[in-house]
C-alpha cells in the first residue's frame, strides 16, 4: 500500500511541478511582454493589440490552473495555524481527513460542472473572439486541474489514515507565528 501511495504521489508531484514551472517561467513572462508591449503601442502609437487582453485572460487562467494543484500538494490551503498547531496529533489527522473529503467533494462539483461546459463548448465548436482559441480548452484545463486536485485529496486522506502521508506537513512552532 505504501509503495502505491508513494508511486502515485511521485507522478502527481512531477505533473504539478512541471505545470507550475511552465506557468512561472514561460507563461508569466509572456504575459508581461505582451502587456507591456500593448501598453506602449496603445499610449505611444495609438495602435494596441486587439487580442492583448484576451491573451492575458487566458494565460492568467493557465497560471491559476497550474498553481492550484501545486498549492494543494504543498499544504498551501487556508487554515487557522495557531489553533491547528496546538492540536493533538490524532485530532490533526481527523481534521486533515475531513478537510480532504470536503475539499475533494467541492472539486468534484467544480469538475462535474466544467465537464458539462466542456462537452457543450466542444459540441458547438465555440472559439474566443480575437485569438479564436477553442473555448472547450478552458473547460478541459479546469477538468484536468480538478482531477489532479481530487487525486491529491484522496492520496492525502488515505495516507493519513494508513499513517503514511506522502505529503507530510512541515512542523512549525506556534511561537514562530506570533508577531
Amino acid at each position: 500500500m505504501h509503495q502505491t501511495i508513494d508511486s502515485i504521489a511521485r507522478v502527481l508531484t512531477f505533473i504539478t511541478q512541471t505545470f507550475d514551472k511552465i506557468g512561472a517561467w514561460v507563461v508569466l513572462p509572456a504575459i508581461s511582454v505582451v502587456m507591456m508591449t500593448d501598453v506602449i503601442l496603445r499610449y505611444v502609437f495609438h495602435t494596441p493589440f486587439i487580442w492583448g487582453l484576451e491573451f492575458g485572460e487566458w494565460m492568467l487562467l493557465f497560471i491559476f490552473v497550474a498553481a492550484i494543484p501545486e498549492c494543494t500538494r504543498r499544504n498551501g490551503h487556508i487554515r487557522m495555524e495557531l489553533l491547528y498547531g496546538v492540536m493533538p496529533p490524532l485530532f490533526r489527522k481527523v481534521i486533515t481527513v475531513l478537510y480532504a473529503i470536503l475539499a475533494g467533494g467541492l472539486f468534484w462539483l467544480i469538475t462535474e460542472v466544467e465537464y458539462e461546459e466542456f462537452d457543450f463548448s466542444f459540441g458547438l465548436g465555440r472559439v474566443t473572439e480575437y485569438l479564436e482559441l477553442p473555448v472547450w480548452l478552458h473547460h478541459a484545463a479546469m477538468v484536468v486541474m480538478g482531477v489532479i486536485v481530487m487525486a491529491f485529496f484522496v492520496i492525502r486522506a488515505v495516507g493519513v489514515i494508513v499513517d503514511h502521508d506522502p505529503y507530510p506537513e512541515v512542523e512549525r512552532d506556534p511561537a514562530d507565528l506570533e508577531d
